[in-house]
């Protein structure tokens, strides 16, 4: 659950914090090792619901090579049958992770 999130404020810390120790030349695990959640695996799957096509400042640095499905499904009503569905359409995709 986020509540009050941003993630572009969760980036700007994450700098700040890396600079504020030292880093001069910052690495993608400088940020990373920063971030709200470090520690926690990046997803693998985004499900955004009510017909939304975006991810509104969610986790942009960790939904990099996340595989985002969209649905008109309302969240109070997104159950079961529907999280069977996401899933199902996430099987059937070739994940490359920036790959060719």
């Amino acid at each position: 659950i986020c509540l009050n999130y941003g993630s572009r404020q969760e980036i700007l810390s994450a700098v700040n914090t890396a600079i504020a120790s030292g880093k001069k030349n910052l690495i993608e695990e400088d940020i990373s090792s920063n971030l709200y959640n470090s520690g926690i695996p990046d997803p693998d799957l985004l499900i955004r619901t009510s017909g939304e096509y975006r991810i509104s400042n969610f986790m942009l640095w960790q939904l990099a090579y996340t595989e985002l499905y969209f649905t008109k499904i309302l969240w109070p009503d997104f159950g079961k049958k529907q999280f069977l569905e996401a899933l199902e359409d996430y099987d059937t995709r070739e994940r490359r992770f920036g790959g060719i």
